[in-house]
């Protein structure tokens, strides 16, 4: 029950978030078409990576969505350290993260 509740969080408040985050700046910034579904599938599945580490580690999610809500860290930033398999996709849309809009 409380291990539903915590992935129905993590869901709420860090990946359909980041999902949307990063398709938009991804988007506005003319990523190819590949990068971008490398990126969406990457937080798709860091749903299930997430979920079983802060079930273990409850107060790491909390302080991770805290700080993701405060702007103390960044999506990438939590994708980046705690999914390991999200770094080739990161790493592919690196160049168009960094970048400024416009």
């Amino acid at each position: 029950m409380f291990g539903d509740l915590l992935l129905l969080l993590v869901n709420v408040l860090i990946i359909e978030p980041a999902q949307a985050e990063l398709s938009a700046r991804l988007g506005g910034l003319g990523a190819p078409a590949a990068v971008m579904q490398g990126v969406s599938s990457c937080v798709a599945a860091a749903h299930t990576t997430l979920g079983a580490l802060y079930t273990e580690n409850p107060w790491e999610g909390i302080t991770t969505a805290f700080r993701l809500w405060t702007g103390l860290t960044s999506y990438e930033a939590v994708l980046q350290a705690e999914v390991p398999a999200c770094e080739p996709a990161l790493k592919a849309a690196r160049p168009f993260i960094a970048r400024e809009p416009g």
